[in-house]
């Protein structure tokens, strides 16, 4: 049996937006059980980008500290602090004065395919450099 591994701190990171990148975890592996997740690495100033989408979200703070908005509501999350994003819901993260960049685990229910897609074709751009 192949058992997949990594290390989110030395994968390629994916830019998303200013100040935002992140790297697939478990990818295709994960997508057989339908959740995906992302580590995102979030620094101080941030693109602030409110969204929706169709999938629930569990963030994870993992390192760092900022605000995290749902509907409308502001939060101050710190490491080990989680919150939950019901489909469909406006939320996004805000990173000032924190220490060190937030890593911030997302997992996606059900799971989000185009994401691990995007990841490998990226992935694939870095091989061609």
């Amino acid at each position: 049996m192949e058992v997949s591994h990594g290390n989110y701190y030395t994968d390629p990171q994916q830019p998303v937006r200013a100040g935002i990148t992140r790297a697939m975890v478990g990818a295709h592996d994960t997508l057989d059980y339908g959740v995906t997740l992302a580590m995102a690495k979030c620094d101080n100033g941030n693109a602030k980008r409110p969204h929706t989408h169709p999938h629930a979200q569990l963030a994870i703070v993992v390192e760092g500290e900022c605000d995290y908005y749902v509907d409308g509501t502001c939060d101050k999350r710190v490491p080990g602090s989680w919150v939950f994003v019901p489909a469909n819901v406006e939320h996004y993260i805000d990173v000032q004065n924190s220490p060190c960049p937030v890593m911030n685990l997302d997992v996606f229910l059900p799971a989000r395919p185009q994401y691990v897609q995007e990841y490998d074709e990226f992935l694939k751009s870095l091989e061609q450099k």
